[in-house]
């Protein structure tokens, strides 16, 4: 398969990703983001924003680019907010793509006969959970994505020998590696490690220090976005990072949601990426770093690494913004394997097998988390949204609010003609006919007294419903709709 025809089909199966994962991977990806863009357009109070905005401890810039983003959508005459969300993710994923072939032409130049560049490709297209990880309109994609773009223009900008400069090219790296700090503060790690790498090159190869006049300004010219975008965010001159610091690390706050052990990432890598595809992966990735220890993508994920290890909290979305590192290295992890397999007739066999195996589980894995939203909630809600649009709608919701999410509301998504009242007893409550009662669970199991019911939504479509082999869906916890009817 060509490699525009390659491109084509990764850009379709991202845009179909965009839009069926719906919500957020972590509630962060909208209250950290969303939720404070639609504070600065007036359409929600301050007091509902995360605990972090009054700390002042989150980057602006973020928040920043989904409010210049519904403007624009606002201003040709998008006003639905899930189909600006869907553009947001579309931004995201198409811009991870664009990014990810940029890195597979440029190992296309350093070895033409490596194939490095198309195992990226199809990487980035087959991977399971890659599609679904870069549609993420999320601090650690953004992150990621101006830091791997910003990488990729200091290789060109130092060029292949190191003598000749591009001085545009370094410039713009410089802001993109600037912008990536204000994206997410914890990316200064890598960015020490790209700063030592640079350093190291210096004292040990032709690199001149002259690159540094070029380097430094772009790195300044991040400086003034990056402030000016938190000081729009809460209204005065902040310095969040400093915040961040003081919050997390010196108070240690973020020990509040947990901690684990150092080797945390290792173990919930293995599981969540699902053996045996982690398995095959983080091999790749050992042997990769190992190889090619002495490249700038391993000087910056190593001490990125190693702060995470040392942090008392940690999740697995806090790895996100190195899985363009990883991919390549993973990539050329792949090419020692089978160089160092190809003389041995046996262990290459096995390992064929165990790779085809691995693909296979991989490839059933894919559609799954291409097609399934991301947040089940947030699907109701949009199907709310269009069916409160027809007239005013009063939805009943269990000891709990409707929009209530992790203690928090959901307000860019509120529908503004659904009314909703909360129960504790749903056999106290006397509901008018045509009113929705929500459900946690797929099948209604206390219904209300003297009313009949009727199922109007469900995540699933019919034709997976209609099917209930062994009664599952009396054991399937999901969103679902039911509207009050008259007993007839």
């Amino acid at each position: 398969m060509s490699q525009r025809a390659t491109l084509v089909i990764a850009l379709l199966l991202y845009a179909i990703t965009a839009w069926f994962s719906e919500g957020y991977h972590h509630p962060d990806e909208h209250f950290q983001v969303l939720e404070p863009a639609h504070y600065k357009l007036g359409r929600s109070a301050a007091s509902e924003l995360p605990w972090e905005f009054e700390a002042q401890i989150r980057p602006g810039l973020q928040p920043a680019l989904a409010y210049g983003m519904i403007r624009v959508a606002e201003a040709i005459g998008i006003q639905h907010p899930f189909i600006q969300a869907f553009l947001m993710r579309l931004f995201s994923g198409w811009l991870c793509l664009w990014m990810f072939f940029s890195w597979a032409s440029w190992l296309d130049k350093q070895d033409s006969f490596s194939a490095a560049g198309n195992k990226l490709r199809w990487a980035v297209l087959l991977l399971w959970f890659v599609p679904y990880l870069s549609v993420r309109f999320s601090s650690e994609n953004m992150a990621g994505l101006s830091f791997g773009t910003g990488i990729l223009l200091l290789l060109h900008g130092l060029e292949h020998s190191g003598i000749q400069r591009q001085p545009l090219r370094l410039v713009l790296a410089g802001f993109l590696l600037g912008l990536s700090f204000f994206f997410r503060f914890q990316m200064g790690f890598a960015l020490l490690g790209a700063g030592g790498w640079l350093l190291w090159q210096m004292a040990t190869s032709n690199v001149s220090a002259t690159s540094l006049r070029y380097l430094l300004p772009g790195l300044a010219l991040a400086l003034p976005v990056g402030i000016g975008a938190d000081c729009w965010l809460y209204g005065e001159y902040v310095f969040p990072s400093y915040n961040y610091f003081i919050s997390n690390i010196i108070d240690d706050k973020a020990a509040y949601w947990g901690t684990s052990p150092w080797w945390y990432y290792f173990a919930e890598t293995l599981l969540t990426a699902v053996p045996p595809v982690s398995v095959l992966l983080l091999l790749f990735l050992l042997r990769g770093t190992w190889s090619r220890r002495g490249h700038l993508l391993v000087w910056c994920l190593l001490p990125f690494l190693a702060a995470h290890f040392a942090v008392g909290h940690k999740e697995l979305r806090f790895m996100f913004p190195m899985v363009l590192p990883v991919l390549v290295l993973c990539v050329w992890g792949m090419l020692e394997v089978e160089k160092y397999l190809s003389g041995k007739r046996t262990g290459l066999l096995w390992y064929r097998r165990f790779f085809v195996f691995t693909l296979s589980i991989n490839c059933l894995l894919l559609p799954v988390r291409s097609l399934l939203a991301a947040q089940e909630s947030v699907a109701c809600f949009r199907f709310l949204y269009g069916y409160s649009a027809v007239k005013p709608t009063i939805v009943y919701s269990h000891k709990k609010m409707l929009y209530e999410v992790v203690g928090l509301n959901m307000n860019f998504y509120r529908a503004p003609n659904i009314q909703n009242v909360m129960y504790v007893d749903i056999k106290a409550k006397k509901m008018p006919e045509g009113a929705l009662l929500l459900s946690q669970d797929l099948q209604l199991k206390n219904p209300p007294k003297d009313a009949a019911t009727e199922r109007i939504y469900a995540y699933f479509p019919d034709w997976i419903l209609n099917v209930n082999l062994n009664d599952w869906q009396s054991r399937t916890r999901m969103w679902s709709l039911y509207k009050v009817r008259s007993p007839e």
